[in-house]
């Protein structure tokens, strides 16, 4: 019996009250219940999906016991150690996979602690989990079940069970803190942060915390933290780590709203009234910025903050205004903008109206986060789009229904409503009808913006706008298409924003996408067309479909016509994707199986045909018949085909048709292997081919390499079939057609020399070695049959290649179908005999090693995620094999044996880690390799050490490196294992003394990672001890102690601050020169020496390595004795080493400028210029460059001095680069501090013309003249900052002028980056400093401003922020975005510039799109004229344009234009705004040559769409260099339409009548009305 019952624990039925019964009928002495409760114990301790409910279980036998009858089960369930048990398993169990009814467990708990009859018991179990989860929290305990401890002292806090003094209290105990010590909050709560490192701590972290906020003090009163404290807390948790603000945001913002509405609020206010980012004075991105756009986010996902403009008065909702909103929306910070964009949409109701302001923000501003070049803020205003559309639709949906019911009831009627009569005087009534004006208004504005955002969205498909314009419009438009992406929404929920948007514009915008050179941009576009064939289903788009004018059958087997064509003609990778996914689309919008099937034969059938011509005549196919299009468009066809029903004849036919599309890949590799199988593919030409006009090696493997990377693909879509069952009418390849593929890629791959060939092919080998499972054999299996292949080919191919071409993905290939037989065991094992064969340099002459295949395949197992990991077992013998490869007298092989060491070196480290924490080293704290976990590493490392030790002979040099190197990264990087730490160090020691100066320095730096420790001075005296007469190891140590002090600066600057550290190592430094011999005869050895004395002196300058009292004054001595040393060495050897006089010159500045006083003034100039060596002198500069800003100005006013002289007297052009340079950061600092007085230490403008002439007079190379359009900037502004030039005098405007010149052709499309950054950066030096009237500058000014207006729209992302915060101080010192800036630096322009004769001239310029040279822009323009800047013979003809745009192009690589983000519609629309918006021209102005240009321009569009053929998809209005001219002509006569020009309204009629007639574009027929 008592075994039927234990044994029914673990059954569903089992109920703990029947239990409880039984129970208390049996003996006492049994004590059955202790083992009832370990069964249901160990029954509830099992993962999630196996334990059932048997945590319920557990807690109902518990409570049962607690109230039976007997007083034995009631002493057992309200005992201490029942109650330690259940907590124990809960820490435990909770940890590792904790579900709801673990919470069961605490529940008793907390009923035990309560209920217990011995008071004593609970107030012991209770303190008892105190100390335990205050324990683990803040890391006193190992104890790693963290999550359950926040969890349980959450339930505890939270029922009461404890109260936040007794907390505090629990919490000084056990920190052995004094009782008379004021414990504060923020040493607990920090604790909390700190383990928000751990992403799945965050929610009970942030939960834990919001509790701590929001809780009682004490019992019975209401002291809680107050929101001040709040942010105390939580600010000081974000400095800890900027990473945590997302986790603050969504685990403690949100819960805070909702656990404490009104403190919430108040907190909000206080950060409203901290946050910088909105104010006048600096609207910087500081941390209380950041905690304020995090709160205002999560309060309005709440429904705590209003909607920007509702005004209202309550104290329940945050208000939020307008602009505020607006400043966040165009700041130059993303993550500011990411936070705005997403307060804007976010609602917590998704039919809640958009107030007007809001939608008016939407217009504003979404436009320019759709072209943002992040691809994360991209993404992150996909997922808000998204939210948007659904809130849109709702919202509109139901300010319908709710006017309709409104309208309804008062009119007491079902029918037509109308509304009651003016005169009623029912008060009900008059609201009722106000309300519905008001949901009429709310309607109209929501109606108006869905039409505007359908219209934005169709506008951002044109083919000049940007890649991240095209795919971020695309993907919005995904979820307009497919409401079903929509949260919420069901597959057949209608769309008025569907309705609006599909029509004829769009859809042949979308198919012109199809052919876009992105490959993301053609998929997304296809798969919009794809939406609306008859395959998807969805009767809402089928009727938007069949109400459009055109067939769009007809308009897709138009393009896909056109399509092929231009693939044919180019044969250029986009064209021929897009070309195949057409004929993917035409498949799926034939509407029977019949005309489905004919689609791939048409193909294969020509495809056929192209391969009979190549066959004959490689050459002419090259360049006339290209034949990847055709088996990328079988590839997309077959993919249609995979998920569609057949019947057996069909699927017979289409059999047949498998049969040949294979014999068509094994064709098309027979006749292009000997190209892609050279050794040298990229620059093969066969002898047969070399004659052949036109023909390079560029095309020929351009066409061999597409072939076979289109076959392949096509293959792998053909064998993924196999999984798929032919008797449920799926087509399914045949046996001897996977055999076929199989067996094709595995000859092409151990064949292949083309790298991007075998990556491709080796993706189809791969997936038919996983799906050779579903064709079971008895005999031997493919797998078998591929291995021994591979074995073959390792033991037979030349080693002509380091990574042995494709051999090793055959192996991966083989072992990622996880069979049995081969079994990974014993391929690797395999692999590593092969590996392990001797091979002697007089045996084989390097051609024939197996070894270097078989360590090339074990190098790439480990590199395959898919294989890494069961690979990871292997990995200490896999190191030692590679060590042992490192001995070999074979280069190839030691090589290979190198490379295999790099790739598990990674797999050690992972490839996560940054460049820059690679190269700086251990930390001396962070854990990089488990070394418990590969147990056998260390003494590998030691034996790859020692084994450097033992090298002798002619390889010494080579093996000592090749060896030592991996070993030493790998201590550097991860730190010494403990267990072998001594011995480790004495052998890196030894290596201090190497004759490698590399491995002399790899070794010093590695030796830092064992002297990150109290105590290292020590260490570092006793190995300067240890170095006895031997300069290597002189030089070693010092290199060691200078490295040591740099790493020690970086992550541990306690220990140099300690007491006694700065004199200690000063006296050192001080003996060292006596005790080291070295120092005076080795020149390496003491340029060391003198960097170091140089870094000590700096650190004590900036207070990280205090020297006091005397100690202080030996410094200063044992700099100068320092420089003294090098400066009495024998002539001879300062001659021969080019470093020893780089560090005595670098020192000796440094010192220099260490005297802070006007008496150094003529020191440091001499110092700068008395170098005749070019490499020292840049040295010396280069040196100064970070350590100018931060001296005093005196100091700086020699600085600049010096770097004047060095531009005087030096010709060589690289010292006056670097002087420049460092010239020009220096002077913007201290024109930003200058004032008055201050303005006396810059350079006077008699020193500024002779500098500006003598650096024109002398040699120049690029980087000097980019460092001179640099350094003008502020040069220049010093000229105008002083009291006399502060207005712009005559005797300036020229050189303005000339300025602004120079600016616009430096920042040009054509120059180098370098270049166009010089130029923006003299710019914002320029910008920042000259104020402007507030009545208008003088025209002098324009060049510079348009020239920086034109580099808003440059195509490098860096150059337009750059000249975003270069346009700042023009508008008002506003932080902006440069699109943003873009827009209102021309608003300014206009307002500033409207009324002058030479911006008018130049406005009529942009709008015709000839920009105006800069030597146009250069000269006076006189008042009232502007044929100086508008000569009508200087802008190329509309029609001239057209006709050089219409040429085709049938290059088979594409040269980029040099800009591609500007777009030339979006520049028309502003420029044409701008034109609009100035005032009414005189008599002289260019307003009749810019209506005469486009005039012209009118007529030539009309006779094209009236000579042409239709336009549609593909037309001629496509291409991207058509579009913007007849965009630039047609924006342009709409603008002089508006302002009532009649001959062109007329012309733009006309225009507009034949376009609609020839299919033009919608797109530019639009911009006929403006």
């Amino acid at each position: 019996m008592e075994s039927q019952m234990l044994a029914s624990i673990n059954n569903t039925d089992f109920n703990p009250k029947h239990a409880l019964s039984w129970l208390e009928e049996q003996p006492e002495d049994l004590q059955l219940w202790q083992a009832m409760f370990q069964e249901l114990l160990l029954g509830a301790a099992k993962p999630r999906q196996s334990s059932g409910n048997a945590c319920v279980k557990l807690y109902g036998f518990v409570e049962q016991c607690s109230k039976s009858t007997k007083y034995v089960l009631r002493d057992f369930a309200f005992a201490e150690s029942t109650a330690l048990r259940l907590f124990d398993f809960f820490m435990e169990w909770n940890e590792q996979d904790s579900h709801r009814s673990m919470r069961l467990v605490l529940d008793y708990l907390a009923y035990s602690i309560n209920k217990n009859p011995a008071q004593e018991v609970g107030a012991s179990v209770k303190a008892i989990i105190l100390n335990s989860t205050l324990s683990t929290i803040t890391q006193q305990s190992s104890r790693p079940s963290i999550k359950s401890a926040m969890l349980a002292l959450d339930y505890f806090i939270q029922k009461k069970l404890v109260y936040l003094n007794h907390v505090l209290e629990i919490y000084r105990q056990i920190h052995d803190l004094p009782s008379d010590e004021d414990v504060p909050w923020n040493d607990f709560i920090a604790k909390i942060f700190a383990w928000m490192e751990l992403h799945y701590v965050c929610p009970i972290a942030g939960k834990l915390l919001v509790t701590i906020f929001t809780s009682s003090w004490y019992e019975g009163k209401d002291t809680r933290h107050q929101p001040e404290i709040w942010h105390e807390f939580i600010y000081k948790g974000l400095q800890m780590n900027i990473d945590y603000l997302e986790p603050i945001k969504l685990y403690i913002f949100v819960p805070l709203f909702k656990a404490d509405r009104t403190g919430s609020l108040t907190y909000l206010h206080h950060l409203t009234s901290l946050q910088r980012l909105t104010g006048e004075d600096n609207n910087s991105w500081d941390l209380n910025s950041m905690l304020w756009l995090a709160m205002l986010e999560a309060g309005k996902k709440i429904g705590a903050v209003d909607e920007p403009g509702l005004d209202r008065d309550t104290k329940s909702t945050f208000q939020l205004r307008p602009d505020i909103l607006e400043s966040v929306l165009c700041h130059d910070s993303h993550e500011a903008r990411s936070s705005a964009i997403s307060i804007l949409i976010a609602s917590p109701s998704t039919t809640k109206p958009y107030t007007a302001e809001a939608l008016e923000l939407l217009k504003q501003h979404l436009p320019s986060f759709h072209e943002d070049p992040d691809p994360k803020m991209r993404y992150d205003v996909l997922g808000h789009s998204r939210n948007m559309i659904k809130r849109i639709q709702s919202t509109v949906e139901s300010l319908r229904k709710e006017s309709e019911r409104i309208l309804k009831k008062i009119n007491k009627t079902g029918s037509t409503p109308k509304l009651p009569l003016k005169g009623t005087n029912s008060q009900a009534e008059k609201h009722q009808v106000d309300a519905v004006a008001e949901i009429r208004i709310a309607l109209r504005q929501h109606e108006d913006f869905v039409s505007w955002y359908v219209g934005f969205l169709k506008n951002e498909l044109a083919p000049t706008t940007s890649y991240q314009r095209h795919i971020t419009a695309l993907k919005a438009m995904v979820f307009i298409i497919k409401p079903a992406l929509l949260p919420g929404n069901s597959a057949d929920s209608s769309s008025e924003l569907r309705t609006l948007l599909v029509d004829e514009t769009w859809f042949r915008s979308v198919l012109d996408l199809i052919m876009d050179p992105f490959d993301d941009v053609r998929e997304t576009a296809a798969s919009l067309i794809m939406s609306l064939s008859p395959e998807s289903k969805d009767p809402e788009l089928q009727k938007l479909v069949d109400g459009l004018e055109r067939t769009l059958g007809g308009e897709l087997q138009s393009f896909c016509c056109k399509a092929d064509e231009l693939a044919r003609r180019t044969a250029r990778a986009d064209h021929s994707d897009g070309a195949a996914r057409s004929f993917e689309l035409l498949c799926r919008w034939s509407k029977n199986i019949d005309d489905r099937i004919q689609i791939p034969l048409s193909v294969l059938s020509s495809l056929e045909a192209k391969l009979s011509a190549a066959e004959q005549d490689l050459a002419t196919a090259v360049l006339q018949a290209p034949v990847h299009g055709s088996f990328a468009s079988l590839r997309y066809v077959w993919g249609s085909f995979s998920s569609t029903k057949f019947t057996e004849t069909d699927l017979e036919s289409l059999a047949e048709l498998q049969d040949r599309a294979i014999a068509c890949c094994s064709r098309i590799w027979q006749t292009v292997r000997h190209v892609l199988c050279d050794d040298s593919p990229e620059g093969h030409l066969p002898e047969e081919l070399e004659e052949v006009d036109g023909l390079d090696t560029k095309d020929l493997l351009s066409y061999s390499f597409r072939a076979i990377h289109e076959s392949s693909n096509l293959m792998r879509i053909i064998a993924s079939n196999a999984r798929q069952t032919r008797g449920h009418g799926l087509l399914v390849p045949s046996r001897q057609n996977f055999e076929a593929i199989g067996r094709l890629t595995f000859d092409e791959l151990s064949n292949l020399r083309h790298r991007g060939a075998f990556t491709t092919v080796s993706q189809t080998f791969t997936s038919c070695c996983q799906l050779v499972k579903y064709f079971p054999n008895d005999g031997p299996s493919l797998l078998d049959e591929w291995y021994q292949g591979a074995l073959n080919c390792i033991h037979t191919q030349a080693s002509t290649t380091r990574r042995s071409a494709g051999i090793p993905a055959l192996i991966v290939g083989i072992l990622s179908s996880n069979a049995d037989h081969p079994s990974f065991e014993d391929v690797i094992r395999n692999l590593q005999d092969i590996s392990c064969r001797p091979a002697l340099a007089s045996e084989t002459d390097g051609s024939n090693l197996p070894q270097v295949h078989a360590l090339n395949c074990i190098k790439d197992i480990f590199k395959s995620s898919f294989l890494s990991r069961r690979a990871e077992s292997y990995l200490t013998e896999c190191l030692e094999l590679a060590a042992n490869s490192l001995k070999s007298e074979i280069w190839a092989i030691r090589n290979c044996g190198l490379l295999l060491l790099r790739s598990l070196i990674d797999c050690l480290f992972g490839t996560s880690e940054s460049k820059t924490s690679i190269e700086a080293g251990w930390d001396g704290r962070t854990v990089k390799i488990p070394y418990h976990k590969f147990q056998a590493l260390p003494a590998l490392l030691v034996n790859l050490l020692e084994m450097g030790q033992q090298s002798k002979g002619v390889l010494i040099g080579s093996q000592t490196a090749e060896s030592v190197f991996p070993a030493l990264d790998i201590i550097r990087r991860a730190g010494p294992p403990e267990e072998f730490r001594d011995r480790l160090y004495d052998i890196i020691a030894w290596y201090l003394g190497s004759h490698i100066w590399h491995v002399r320095e790899i070794a010093a730096r590695t030796l830092c990672s064992f002297l990150l420790k109290p105590g290292w001075l020590g260490s570092v005296e006793d190995l300067l001890a240890s170095s006895g007469l031997s300069a290597n190891k002189s030089h070693g140590t010092l290199l060691t102690l200078k490295f040591l002090l740099e790493r020690l600066a970086d992550v541990m600057p306690d220990q140099l601050s300690e007491d006694d550290v700065g004199a200690r190592l000063v006296s050192l430094l001080t003996r060292l020169p006596s005790v080291t011999t070295c120092i005076g005869t080795c020149p390496e050895t003491r340029a060391v020496y003198i960097e170091i004395v140089s870094f000590v002196a700096r650190l004590n300058r900036i207070g990280v390595l205090p020297v006091k009292n005397a100690a202080d004054e030996s410094l200063d001595s044992l700099v100068s004795r320092a420089l003294a040393v090098g400066n009495n060495a024998d002539r001879s050897m300062m001659s021969t080493s080019a470093l020893l006089k780089i560090r005595i010159e670098e020192a000796s500045v440094h010192h220099a400028l260490g005297q802070a006083n006007r008496g150094v003034d003529s020191t440091l100039a001499s110092l700068l210029t008395s170098v005749s060596d070019i490499n020292v002198a840049c040295s010396m500069l280069e040196s100064l460059s970070a350590t100018d800003l931060a001296q005093p100005e005196e100091v700086q006013a020699n600085l600049v001095d010096g770097y004047v002289q060095v531009c005087l007297k030096t010709d060589a052009p690289e010292p006056r680069t670097i002087a420049l340079e460092n010239l020009a950061t220096l002077m913007d600092r201290m024109l930003c501090e200058a004032s008055g007085e201050g303005l006396k230490h810059l350079p006077t403008n008699e020193v500024i013309t002779q500098l500006w002439a003598d650096l024109r007079g002398k040699p120049m190379n690029p980087s000097l003249s980019d460092a001179i359009i640099r350094a003008s900037g502020p040069l220049l502004a010093t000229i105008m900052s002083r009291p006399d030039g502060g207005a712009v005098r005559s005797d300036l405007e020229s050189q303005l002028r000339s300025w602004g010149a120079m600016m616009s052709d430096a920042g040009m499309a054509d120059r180098t980056f370098d270049t166009r950054m010089a130029a923006v950066s003299a710019m914002r030096s320029f910008s920042s400093r000259i104020p402007f009237p507030p009545t208008g500058p003088s025209t002098a000014h324009l060049p510079w401003l348009l020239a920086l207006y034109d580099a808003l729209n440059d195509d490098d992302e860096e150059i337009r922020a750059a000249a975003a915060s270069a346009a700042s101080p023009v508008l008002s010192n506003q932080r902006l975005v440069p699109v943003e800036a873009g827009q209102r630096l021309l608003r300014w322009l206009v307002a500033r510039f409207g009324s002058t004769a030479a911006f008018r001239a130049h406005v009529a310029c942009r709008v015709a799109g000839h920009a105006t040279p800069a030597p146009a822009l250069a000269e006076a323009v006189p008042t009232g004229s502007a044929s100086a800047m508008l000569p009508p013979s200087g802008w190329p003809p509309a029609a001239a344009q057209l006709a050089e745009a219409l040429r085709f192009d049938d290059a088979l690589f594409v040269v980029e234009d040099q800009n591609l983000y500007v777009d030339e519609v979006r520049e028309a629309r502003r420029w044409s705004r701008a034109f609009s918006s100035l005032p009414p021209p005189s008599p002289s102005s260019p307003d009749a040559t810019l209506s005469e240009w486009i005039l012209a321009g009118l007529r030539t569009l009309t006779r094209l769409a009236r000579e042409k053929e239709r336009d549609g998809p593909l037309g001629w209005t496509a291409k991207p260099e058509v579009f913007a001219i007849c965009a630039r002509v047609l924006v342009g006569g709409a603008a002089l339409a508006r302002a009532g020009d009649g001959g062109v309204g007329e012309e733009l009629g006309r225009f507009r009548d034949e376009g609609r007639k020839a299919g033009v574009h919608g797109l530019l027929l639009a911009m006929c009305d403006g």
